[in-house]
């Protein structure tokens, strides 16, 4: 008992010191300890940190694989190892890690991430890819949300290469993405190959109007929508630089809007968009339904507002010869009991 009470003590006095940066007198205590055979799961999983904290490197793989080893309690040895291996590039013995790890802990989310990031590093593009979707059940924007933060943060430590290959799995899920070939160019511009950051940046104008065309779809407003998806959609504003999808924009900030609740906002966008193209349908159908939603239906105000956007969006599709959608405006118009006599 006594020299259990004296070892807690000797573990706590390590802690001490590794707070205080004495780190020598830190690691000489957890040799001692590790000669004296005292709970080698927790000695050697806390020399091991310290030494990958002063960049023993192989000494700290040494202790996290001989707790894996050895020791009957090796969860912490397994999250150490993975992290170092992933570390010292060691992608292969990473995934080991990870799998093994996921065996056990199989909703552990930073451990899928080095599990990913480990196939996207050691070449395995193709099951990153297959991996990552899976992994945020096919939303693809969610991905490109995560691949576009890791690359960021990998781009930011100037680790090019490591960022090209995050990169290239976005060409493999959303081609021509312009995000991506924004920070592609980028790449090629630091590295100094100025042909390529030229050659990248002329192909994002040939393909970014196709691509939003491609991407950009009208929503019924009270359908459920993917605001990253429409935040996505919105960054792609700088690349629009004679203003031709400004009023799509604005229906897409109408909707970001509207799906955090900033309604009044939302109005304002819808009228926005309806400034810069009067001729299009959409925005009054969405400004009508939004004006309903602010008068709550009894608002005689928003309510008469809501009843003549939906009668010009019904002129505008009856002029279009779009009978389905003309019927459509009339249906909700019918539905605000309105007074206005439908020929």
């Amino acid at each position: 008992m006594l020299d259990n009470i004296k070892h807690l003590l000797s573990l706590k006095s390590v802690d001490k010191n590794i707070a205080e940066n004495n780190f020598d007198l830190a690691l000489e205590k957890l040799n001692s300890l590790i000669k004296e055979g005292y709970n080698p799961a927790v000695t050697f999983l806390k020399r091991g940190k310290l030494c990958k904290k002063l960049l023993m490197l192989n000494e700290a793989y040494s202790d996290f694989t001989y707790i894996i080893g050895n020791c009957a309690d090796k969860k912490a040895a397994y999250y150490e190892r993975l992290k170092l291996n992933f570390e010292i590039t060691n992608y292969k013995g990473a995934l080991l890690d990870a799998e093994t790890i996921l065996g056990w802990d199989p909703d552990n989310f930073e451990v899928k991430k080095y599990k990913f990031l480990s196939l996207v590093y050691s070449g395995e593009n193709e099951i990153a890819k297959e991996y990552i979707l899976n992994l945020f059940g096919h939303n693809k924007f969610k991905t490109l949300h995560f691949i576009f933060n890791e690359s960021a943060l990998i781009l930011a430590n100037d680790e090019y290469s490591n960022g090209l290959k995050l990169l290239d799995i976005i060409e493999l899920i959303d081609k021509n993405n312009p995000v991506k070939l924004l920070k592609e160019a980028t790449v090629y511009g630091l590295a100094g190959e100025k042909e390529k950051e030229a050659e990248i940046l002329k192909k994002i104008d040939n393909t970014f109007p196709k691509y939003f065309i491609t991407h950009f779809k009208f929503y019924d407003m009270y359908q459920e929508k993917d605001l990253l998806e429409i935040c996505f959609l919105l960054e792609l504003a700088v690349f629009d630089k004679q203003n031709f999808f400004s009023y799509f924009m604005k229906i897409l900030e109408g909707y970001k809007n509207h799906i955090e609740g900033h309604i009044i906002d939302s109005k304002e966008c819808f009228e926005k968009a309806i400034e810069i193209n009067p001729k299009k349908p959409e925005a009054y159908v969405l400004l009508a339904q939004t004006l309903q939603l602010i008068s709550g239906y009894d608002n005689p105000q928003f309510k008469k507002a809501a009843e003549d956007n939906y009668k010009k969006a019904l002129e505008i599709y009856s002029n279009a010869n779009l009978a389905v959608k003309a019927e459509d405006m009339k249906r909700q118009i019918k539905h605000l009991n309105s007074s206005i006599v439908l020929k």
